[in-house]
């Protein structure tokens, strides 16, 4: 059984697991929250099953919700249901490893040779409003190009001038 080593992934497993057992959602009070949860910052929570094989993955990197906390618990839920034909059964919880990566805020760079694609993110947005990201350290990308293009690819963006592209970076953490 999953044993979460920090308090975001436990938060994360907890989510999952009470939501997979009860069908709801439960939220701690802000009074009981830590200050670093209470942050305005995006996650992505990824389920992992006991070979490491990613089965699911759910969030952005621009937060939906005011404060980490908010966004580690629904994110983790999504992950966990979002996909009917891979959710998460009762009979899968102690076969799961769930991850949560806290990401930067988004950053602007006048020089892409200083990004390094196994330290940094890249989200993408065209002027029509589509976007897409990749996470940094993506195996198969080792280059900020292939990153842009891997972050088109997501967004459904077709046209091969980036000039025009709003491109940002951003860093990841990992917690188990």
């Amino acid at each position: 059984m999953f044993s979460p080593k920090t308090s975001y992934a436990k938060i994360a497993y907890d989510a999952i697991l009470f939501f997979v057992l009860t069908g709801q959602v439960r939220k701690e009070g802000i009074d009981k929250i830590s200050a670093d949860l209470k942050l305005n910052r995006a996650c992505i929570v990824s389920i992992y099953d006991l070979n490491d094989a990613l089965r699911e993955n759910y969030g952005e990197v621009i937060p939906k919700n005011k404060i980490l906390y908010d966004e580690i618990v629904e994110n983790a839920i999504n992950a966990a249901s979002q996909d009917k034909k891979k959710a998460i059964q009762s009979s899968d919880l102690s076969q799961i490893k769930v991850y949560v990566d806290v990401l930067s805020v988004l950053h602007k760079t006048d020089d892409f040779n200083e990004l390094k694609p196994k330290k940094h993110g890249i989200f993408v947005k065209d002027e029509a409003g589509k976007s897409g990201f990749v996470m940094p350290n993506i195996k198969g990308i080792d280059t900020v190009v292939q990153q842009i293009e891997r972050a088109k690819q997501n967004a459904g963006i077709i046209a091969k001038d980036n000039s025009k592209l709003e491109i940002l970076f951003f860093k990841s953490t990992r917690y188990d």
